[in-house]
């Protein structure tokens, strides 16, 4: 079974014509920055919107609406858990 990162960067290479190396790092780049859960999300996109100088009113309502297009880290789960996720 192939591993999900290497047909990433498999992906990037075929598409973009990155170079291995390059589209590797592409991948652990892009992982690292969807691994954040949804607060830290939430208190680095007011940062950086803030630093822009975007109000707080139109802040909310730019992470509200960006929120549900993202993919946020899910919790570690045992092999039971998953289970049960599956089988109830």
């Amino acid at each position: 079974m192939a591993d999900p990162l290497d047909l990433a960067r498999e992906r990037l290479e075929r598409l973009l014509g990155l170079a291995p190396g390059l589209a590797q790092r592409a991948v652990l780049e892009t992982l690292d920055c969807l691994a954040q859960g949804v607060d830290e999300y939430i208190a680095q996109r007011h940062r950086e919107l803030s630093a822009r100088g975007v109000r707080n009113p139109q802040i909310f309502e730019t992470i509200a609406g960006e929120l549900g297009r993202l993919r946020f880290t899910a919790p570690a789960l045992t092999p039971r858990q998953i289970r049960r996720r599956i089988y109830g």
